[in-house]
């Protein structure tokens, strides 16, 4: 399970000093229902009991829990929390919209708010199920049917009280009561929205359940309440997918290895778009690796480790009749051979009127090479010349433009001719015949041309297409794949054992090109395929094909407008194809998946501007990022969780509030016999964060572990850490906290571990390092260790540390500036716990540590 934060970009100065402003959120102008007034007592607690229509046994709940929090104090032992003004809190906001199960449903208001903090469509496509948290209400809320078949619950906490009551009443507040603090206290009272999640036995959710939390109105708390129940042998988890070193991504200058990707680099995505790379991440794997081959090309695979999500369409989903086709994120271990791979098609158009080249002359009165741009006009007739001259033309000498032909392809040669007399105005063009070779050449002398169709490749293995040309409007396009399919097409046909085989064949030398116009031939609703014949024994390049068959042969020839083969007329038989194609995506069946077991390797992934998505080994595949963030005056939370027998839970949280919020948060694990549980914590926003998130390990062999960091910058107190409780023998625990302090911000560890009496063969360890950046700043640890068992191994470890003089010495005599000197010493120093955390959250928290090296963040 996992929780975001989202943000706002207007700037507030209604707690201390905010400092820079704050310029990665927003603030929206939403009507709403109903707001509260400020201020809680009675009157307020059951006004929001009686709009939720809750039962009398909640109201009663909140009412108890209203007079312990009027009786008890704030903790003094923390963090400052005497600004906080609890009479000034709107402890209820309702939007003015109902709760969604799609998104189309969501008031464009609100969705706008969504898609700024990162919801994106990727995302909503990604994920098994998401909450989405606006204000004290969920607005929209979805859970794949595959889920919900198997009887997984993903609700609102408000749903979920009204739909499964005797759980709810069951669990609610048995964690973590009311008595447990006056935040916890407060939450019980005034609590509103929050996740309901009940996993049944034996049932593993894949894809994470995620919810996004976005507090909109000035002056105003958030008090979602979560319950999430993991039955026995039950899974809520999830690992994070990566691909190996020579996979190839699709990307604007075309394919590169994922190992050669870059930040800044523009890869395609699975909208076909292109999308810059904002971060880049490698990692030791150890476990199956799948290699899944395709059709629609021989050499085509991509080799990924086994949870990694796959855009795709599940065979026995796939409508025949209908051509319906369902696509859905699906991790390499669940694909099947025949499920449908997904091709993005580029939807990008770009109407290129002219388009300068640049071009090196001489000149012979001052004896130097200079340099002059030339403007073409990028007509349907320049298109189709282009692709004359990527199937027969070359360039000779340096001055010399040729076109190539057949010498009974007169039709062609005069086209040429025509197209570039009435483009370029050139009169001079000569024939040259090849009586050998029974071929006829079109010449012309002409620096300037040979110049312009040099950025088309010289030579016929380099020959491509500039970015540009990918992105042209179709009536241009497909005049460029008429001229290339006219000069290097053909009509292969034969008698087979199954009937009658054909199919129309473009070859060429050059992969990269052959790639470009499969592309190009989508964008007409033409699906194709790719195969490549070695000839190195011959010595000679290898030669790619570019095949169409079936319906999609009569589609060429009606698209192209051009006369069909007589062997198409003649023979009456029934032309199908394996692949399918609509407006979004060509869809190749799976040939192959072979499992390779027990690797010990490096992979790779990387993360993608806003769509979150890239295109590996010629297929869709999600790169699990998922950035989102939000804020508040006072953000109160409770999360309880109940770990059953033999199951298994995470629950991730990245943190990057307001610098004006006060995140003061219980979250607490009951975990059962052979139970795991795993916190997984970043805060790096907030002005004041106290939370520790805790594990009660009530069974035998129960697992409990915390990885957190906390970021403290100006103006901001991180008072984290983590509680484990040992209350059954052969229980483990470890808690990695890592923290760091900069422009006078103060980190501190406030843990404890506890073993009962009778907790035998119990064994904990404890690391807290905290890195100081300047001598501002401040950190604090405050351990708290009470043993009651002597058969029991317990390790405690802390150091701080400043980045040293040397450290930045040595990274700056090697051309690297202090500040990114600096920020590579931090990267460092968090990566024990970031290699650690699943690739969507690890992105997001070296993403927003490189912003707050740069100061740019709160």
């Amino acid at each position: 399970m996992s929780r975001f934060a989202s943000k706002k970009i207007k700037e507030e100065k209604s707690i201390g000093n905010l400092g820079e402003a704050y310029v990665l959120g927003h603030h929206d102008e939403v009507e709403y229902e109903y707001k509260s007034p400020k201020g809680i007592d009675e009157g307020v607690v059951r006004d929001i009991s009686r709009r939720k229509a809750e039962p009398e046994w909640m109201l009663e709940k909140r009412l108890s829990a209203l007079k312990i929090y009027n009786d008890k104090e704030l903790p003094s032992w923390g963090a400052d929390l005497s600004q906080i003004h609890f009479d000034d809190i709107h402890y209820y906001l309702k939007p003015k919209a109902k709760a969604a199960k799609s998104w189309d449903d969501v008031p464009d208001k609100i969705k706008e708010t969504f898609e700024k903090i990162g919801v994106p469509e990727a995302e909503r496509e990604m994920l098994a199920g998401v909450k989405s948290q606006y204000d004290s209400e969920v607005v929209y809320g979805s859970l794949k049917k595959a889920l919900a078949d198997k009887g997984v619950v993903f609700l609102s906490m408000d749903e979920g009280l009204k739909q499964y009551p005797d759980l709810v009443r069951e669990h609610f507040g048995k964690t973590i009561p009311a008595g447990d603090n006056k935040l916890a206290a407060l939450n019980s009272a005034v609590w509103s929205g929050g996740s309901f999640v009940y996993v049944p036995k034996n049932v593993d959710v894949g894809l994470p359940l995620q919810a996004y939390f976005r507090i909109n109105s000035e002056s105003a708390g958030q008090f979602e309440r979560s319950l999430i129940i993991a039955d026995e042998g039950s899974k809520l988890h999830y690992i994070e997918g990566c691909f190996t070193k020579n996979v190839l991504i699709e990307t604007e200058e075309g394919r590169k290895k994922i190992i050669d990707i870059k930040v800044g680099d523009k890869v395609e995505t699975h909208f076909g778009r292109t999308r810059k790379v904002n971060h880049v991440q490698k990692r030791p794997y150890v476990g199956n690796l799948y290699k899944i081959n395709y059709f629609g090309g021989s050499t085509e695979f991509v080799e990924a480790t086994d949870e990694h999500p796959f855009l795709a369409v599940k065979r026995k989903t796939w409508n025949e009749r209908n051509l319906r086709w369902k696509t859905e994120w699906i991790k390499a271990v669940n694909l099947e051979k025949g499920d449908y791979l997904c091709v993005p098609i580029d939807k990008e158009v770009v109407n290129v009127e002219t388009r300068d080249f640049e071009i090196k002359t001489w000149d012979n009165k001052r004896k130097i090479f200079e340099m002059r741009s030339v403007s073409v006009p990028i007509s349907a007739e320049f298109m189709r010349l282009v692709g004359y001259y990527l199937a027969e033309g070359s360039i000779s000498s340096g001055s010399y433009l040729n076109f190539s032909f057949a010498s009974e392809e007169r039709n062609l040669i005069d086209d040429t001719k025509i197209l570039i007399k009435k483009i370029f105005g050139v009169d001079k063009i000569r024939e040259v015949e090849h009586k050998k070779n029974h071929g006829t050449s079109v010449v012309v002398a002409s620096v300037k041309l040979c110049r312009i169709f040099e950025g088309f490749g010289k030579k016929n293995y380099l020959k491509n297409v500039p970015s540009w040309v990918l992105k042209l409007e179709k009536a241009k396009q497909k005049e460029l794949v008429k001229g290339w399919y006219l000069g290097d097409g053909n009509y292969y046909h034969k008698k087979h054992k199954s009937g009658f085989k054909e199919a129309i064949r473009i070859n060429t030398t050059s992969e990269k090109l052959v790639r470009q116009m499969r592309g190009v031939l989508a964008r007409l609703r033409i699906a194709s395929f790719i195969n490549s014949r070695d000839r190195s024994k011959e010595n000679r390049r290898t030669m790619f094909t570019l095949g169409i068959t079936g319906e999609w042969m009569n589609m060429l020839y009606e698209t192209l407008e051009i006369e069909r083969d007589i062997y198409i007329d003649k023979h009456n038989h029934k032309r199908a194809s394996m692949f399918g194609i609509d407006d979004e995506y060509v869809y190749l069946p799976i040939r192959k998946i072979e499992t390779l077991s027990n690797q010990k390797t490096v992979v790779y992934n990387f993360g993608v501007s806003q769509d979150e998505s890239y295109v590996a080994g010629g297929v869709a595949v999600h790169n699990c990022s998922a950035p989102s963030f939000s804020s508040a005056s006072l953000h109160a939370a409770v999360v309880e969780i109940v770990v059953k027998k033999g199951a298994k839970v995470q629950y991730t949280t990245v943190q990057n509030w307001f610098k004006n919020v006060y995140n003061l948060v219980t979250k607490r694990a009951w975990v059962e016999e052979d139970g795991e549980m795993r916190w997984v914590d970043g805060n790096l926003g907030s002005k004041v964060t106290m939370k520790y998130p805790a594990c009660i390990l009530a069974g035998r062999r129960a697992k409990g572990e915390t990885l957190s960091i906390a970021w403290a910058g100006e103006d901001q107190h991180q008072d984290t850490g983590a509680k484990m409780i040992h209350l059954a023998p052969e229980t483990t625990s470890r808690i990695i906290s890592k923290s760091v302090s900069k422009g006078g911000g103060r980190a501190t560890y406030r843990g404890l571990v506890q073993i009962a009496k009778g907790a035998k063969g119990a064994r904990s360890k404890v690391v807290c390092d905290a890195l100081i950046l300047d001598g501002k700043s401040r950190t604090d640890t405050y351990p708290t260790n009470k043993i009651m068992e002597s058969d029991v191994t317990l390790e405690h470890e802390a150091v701080v540390s400043r980045v040293s003089e040397e450290q930045l010495f040595y990274l700056m005599s090697r051309g690297i500036e202090e500040h990114e000197a600096e920020a590579l010493i931090v990267n460092g120093f968090l990566e024990e716990v970031i290699k650690e955390i699943p690739l969507e959250y690890a992105v997001e928290m070296n993403r927003l540590v490189n912003l707050e090296m740069e100061g740019s963040v709160g």
